[in-house]
């Protein structure tokens, strides 16, 4: 299992809980000019203008180097990822997922502070603004509690176990009534290997006659 990658997104999710929020999402808007292809987002929260792209995905042992042609190319999609998003109001964090946790904290906070201050001076109803800016509050709390408890990536680990629970207990929901028979062998985001295929990882359930 890759703990650094599924950690994140349980801390994600839980940090940012009370927020409207689309999941590896493709907006219509972020398309690439230069070459017509929409670009993705791994989260989108429209209401604070926030979004995070999560970088280094597959495992390390995967991972082959870059030569210069595939790095000179993907720093491109970041620039116009990124700058597509500042020309639409939405602040993109990217980082990734097995760098220092503690960079990753300072810029998860540095998100929610910009977004609180988005917030404060918009033209929002006052209602809906005092709403946001205590969502957001609690939000920067729970990050700052997370944060103490998480010095190493070692430490990410029982955050890694709780997304697999959270992603096992998604599954079981959008499956519908629970029916008899044995557990499912799959759940979303787990890592699964096909003889022929290779490795790869489950993005989609469906049920077939109740497997």
């Amino acid at each position: 299992m890759d703990a650094e990658q599924f950690a994140w997104r349980e801390i994600i999710a839980r940090v940012f809980e009370g927020l409207d929020q689309e999941r590896d999402v493709a907006p219509p808007w972020l398309t690439n000019p230069a070459t017509g292809r929409i670009l993705r987002l791994n989260y989108l929260f429209p209401q604070v203008g926030l979004a995070i792209r999560l970088e280094g995905l597959r495992s390390r042992a995967q991972k082959a180097p870059e030569d210069e042609r595939e790095r000179a190319l993907r720093l491109e999609r970041e620039a116009v990822r990124e700058r597509l998003c500042a020309e639409h109001g939405v602040r993109l964090l990217r980082f990734d997922v097995y760098e220092e946790p503690q960079r990753i904290f300072r810029e998860l906070a540095s998100g929610l502070a910009w977004s609180m201050r988005q917030v404060a001076k918009s033209d929002k109803a006052p209602e809906e603004k005092l709403q946001l800016l205590e969502v957001l509050r609690r939000a920067r709390a729970r990050l700052e509690e997370i944060q103490r408890r998480v010095h190493t990536s070692r430490d990410l680990q029982p955050w890694a176990d709780l997304w697999v629970d959270r992603a096992y207990l998604e599954a079981r929901q959008q499956a519908g009534p629970p029916r008899e028979g044995p557990l499912p062998r799959y759940v979303l985001h787990m890592r699964v290997r096909h003889p022929d295929f290779g490795t790869g990882r489950v993005v989609a359930l469906a049920d077939d006659n109740g497997d």
